[in-house]
């Protein structure tokens, strides 16, 4: 009899073990559908955040919800420790060696009690608080359920186990310990049957977790390990987008407009996502009424793709056996973007590329990208953009700039001040001061521009600007999906930083500072030093040559631009300026840093209707009066103009005025009336 229960055990085991394996080889098959991509380089980076992010839940923990995960996270594992003990001595009737000891035998209850208390708590706020970023599904409610069932049955078999025996572990599983006083007295006979049941019925529910996993959003228990292996590590920016090979003739289509487009790691995304909605719940976007959500958009890939990859697979093989029906196929299967499709475009166009949805991701889920291969697809394959997006291409085709205006104006701002272009200086300048499009034409910004030029030449900086000659830094036509005009735009600009030498550049503006620094590389211009004019004024203050000394009576808070802050970790320098301004008195916003929620103008929305019920730079103006701050500091010539318009639209301007730290460095060096 017991040889017949150890062989029905194993026959079960292998069926599971089958169907487990079976759907974890057929999902990596359509990840493997995906194009190539090199994530396989810096092992010592991705081993030790494996360590980090994997074993030591690093951004899990980032919020409270992510207590239970972590709990049920190491929970489970001695969980399953503990499985293997429970089917060793049920079916040989020993114990594995060190399992039965008192110490893992109480580490395995405390495990079992929390981990019970945590999908308790998982429960109630799925399905009693529902908060907006969780969905209520049958799912989520069977998995919780399951877990629930493992370790009840757990108790009972133990229990059942220990009254048969004899013997009560007391306060070494004192809810083990509970079912056998219960139990003490009953028959051998219900004893033993009791305990037969609880096997069966937990080892029932344990392998059909196991077939079941793969199939479910709980496979993100295997493909978040891989992903968080497979992330950008430190020498691949996470703001960094691939440079596409536009000269290759073999390619037909540029960007992503069918499922397969997507390289495996981009796919491998949605096997990792555990539908947590930490996304959700921070990109603006979502918030402000957009069709867009980070979360769905991540989880629609894979139901694409699971629900496609069979088909893909079929025609790869006919495709690979020379019989010419591939295209056929691939008509066959739902478009990726458009009517009918995965994706609508005004969800692809609603992005602001601000990346709050990344930083917020426990598993570094890498959104942006794939938005943005989804709008080079549109715009470069279809031809296809928003009437004022391709007026902004056509006025950076013309004028170099998004607005239109007439390029030879493009250094008029720096009139008066005796400023030098780089073409009028005689011998070299250790700083080119790159203005960009926004402080060149725009009359607000031009002032931010002013000031910081007047900083540098108090501080005796060697620094000039190109003044008519400067073209465009391309962020907004690369953002928006025109990688043709972007690269023409980048060659063009490191063609004028070769003529004139150019070896250090400064710039007031995040998105020129992210591009220089981060994607230039990539067309042969790498500079000895690129900084952002915040990073430059800390130094100088710091050298001594920039001396704050008169007060400046705001209590400020300070909005964190995407490109400045999450793109390149620039926190501390427009911060320690602040705190050396005399009279400035800085006050936090609740979405500050890493948290600091984007005024809507990234990814080319500045050049962008806005598409929501709310909008994204009223919200964030709303987040600042919060504060009961008297003024609001930007570091940043788009943010300055989208908050702007906020305090305008919240008519608040006079009494909530914005204005960049260099604006205020400068009242506190020479004085509020210089």
């Amino acid at each position: 009899m017991e040889w017949v229960k150890v062989l029905l055990f194993l026959v079960l085991a292998g069926v599971a073990g089958y169907y487990s394996v079976s759907a974890i080889y057929r999902r990596y098959q359509y990840l493997m559908l995906g194009a190539e991509e090199n994530r396989f380089d810096n092992s010592d980076d991705r081993i030790k955040g494996f360590f980090k992010y994997v074993l030591g839940q690093g951004k899990v923990l980032a919020e409270p919800a992510g207590i239970g995960h972590f709990v049920i996270f190491y929970g489970f594992i001695i969980i399953s420790i503990g499985a293997l003990d429970f089917f060793a001595h049920h079916l040989t009737g020993s114990h594995i060696p060190g399992l039965g000891s008192k110490f893992f035998v109480a580490m395995h209850e405390t495990a079992n009690i929390l981990v019970l208390v945590a999908i308790a708590i998982a429960a109630v706020r799925r399905y009693i608080l529902k908060p907006m970023r969780l969905d209520v599904t049958a799912e989520a409610g069977y998995i919780i359920g399951a877990i629930a069932l493992l370790i009840l049955s757990d108790f009972v078999y133990w229990g059942s186990a220990d009254a048969l025996e004899g013997h009560n572990p007391g306060f070494t599983a004192p809810i083990a310990g509970w079912f056998a006083t219960v139990f003490a007295g009953s028959s051998e006979g219900m004893l033993t049957a009791v305990k037969e049941i609880m096997f069966w019925f937990h080892t029932a529910v344990l392998l059909g977790f196991a077939v079941y996993i793969p199939r479910s959003k709980h496979l993100h228990m295997i493909g978040a390990m891989f992903n968080v292996y497979f992330r950008k590590t430190e020498d691949r920016p996470a703001g960094k987008l691939k440079k596409l090979d536009l000269e290759d003739e073999s390619i037909e289509e540029f960007g992503v407009g069918r499922i397969e487009q997507f390289s495996w790691r981009q796919l491998l995304d949605g096997y990792a996502c555990t539908e947590c909605g930490r996304c959700h719940v921070n990109c603006p976007a979502t918030l402000s009424g957009t069709p867009l959500s980070p979360k769905y958009l991540i989880l629609k890939m894979k139901d694409h793709l699971i629900a496609s990859g069979d088909s893909l697979l079929q025609q790869k093989v006919q495709g690979a056996d020379g019989t010419g029906v591939e295209v056929a196929a691939t008509a066959e299967l739902p478009v990726l973007i458009g009517e009918g499709g995965v994706y609508s475009e005004d969800e692809i166009w609603a992005c602001t590329t601000c990346r709050a949805c990344e930083e917020a991701c426990p598993v570094f889920n890498e959104h942006v990208d794939k938005i943005i291969d989804m709008r080079r697809y549109l715009v470069l394959t279809e031809g296809k953009a928003e009437p004022e997006v391709n007026r902004a291409f056509q006025n950076l085709e013309r004028q170099s700039n998004e607005w239109g205006q007439n390029r030879s104006t493009r250094g008029d701002w720096a009139k008066g001040l005796d400023i030098p272009t780089m073409a009028e200086v005689e011998g070299e300048v250790e700083w080119l001061f790159y203005v960009g499009s926004s402080a060149s034409f725009d009359v607000r910004n031009q002032k931010i521009a002013q000031a910081f030029a007047r900083l540098m030449k108090q501080a005796g900086v060697s620094f000039a600007i190109l003044g008519a000659e400067e073209e465009s830094d391309g962020d907004s036509a690369r953002r928006l999906g025109n990688e043709f005009l972007y690269q023409s735009l980048a060659e063009a600009n490191v063609e004028i930083f070769r003529e004139y030498g150019v070896k250090k550049i400064v710039t007031t503006c995040p998105h020129a500072y992210n591009t220089f620094l981060n994607e230039y590389p990539d067309f042969g211009f790498e500079a000895e030093e690129v900084l952002h004019h915040t990073e430059m004024l800390a130094k100088l203050i710091d050298a001594g040559k920039l001396s704050p000394l008169h007060e400046v009576e705001h209590l400020l808070t300070y909005h964190d631009s995407c490109y400045l802050g999450r793109y390149n970790g620039i926190y501390t320098a427009p911060r320690y300026i602040l705190s050396k301004i005399p009279g400035v008195r800085l006050v936090e916003m609740e979405r500050n840093k890493g948290k600091s929620m984007c005024c809507g103008a990234g990814g080319g929305g500045l050049f962008k209707e806005d598409t929501g019920t709310e909008r994204i730079n009223v919200m964030r103006t709303e987040q600042a009066m919060e504060t009961g701050a008297t003024a609001i500091g930007t570091a940043c010539p788009y943010c300055m103009t989208m908050i702007t318009d906020g305090t305008k639209a919240k008519d608040v301007e006079e009494n909530l005025p914005v204005f960049d730290v260099v604006e205020l460095l400068e009242m506190s060096v020479m004085g509020p009336n210089h």
